[in-house]
């Protein structure tokens, strides 16, 4: 099981590649903190997309490890895993230790 800091190191990463690409001026300086999606968060429906599918290709490659980020647990979620950097981080080390 990886750290958590690798795992959010990870995302910060995948995170800034997405920038660069779509152009994403306020995600230049990507922290735990960096919004993503919803409330103020710079992706929009596509870009969000892109970047699960990124993640979910980076987690593999890294970790060897196959996950699902927008599964039936992250759409009824109280509180979406893909707010910010943090709380992305979080279901990414949730679906690594199922």
């Amino acid at each position: 099981m990886p750290a958590y800091s690798e795992i959010e190191a990870l995302i910060i990463d995948t995170v800034t590649l997405l920038a660069k690409d779509f152009e994403i001026e306020s995600l230049d300086s990507v922290t735990a903190e960096s919004p993503l999606y919803g409330n103020g968060g710079p992706l929009d429906s596509m870009g969000l997309v892109n970047l699960i599918a990124d993640l979910e290709d980076a987690v593999y490659e890294k970790f060897e490890a196959s996950i699902t980020l927008a599964d039936e647990k992250a759409m009824s979620a109280h509180k979406s895993p893909f707010l910010n950097v943090r709380s992305l981080s979080n279901a990414v080390q949730e679906r690594l230790m199922s």
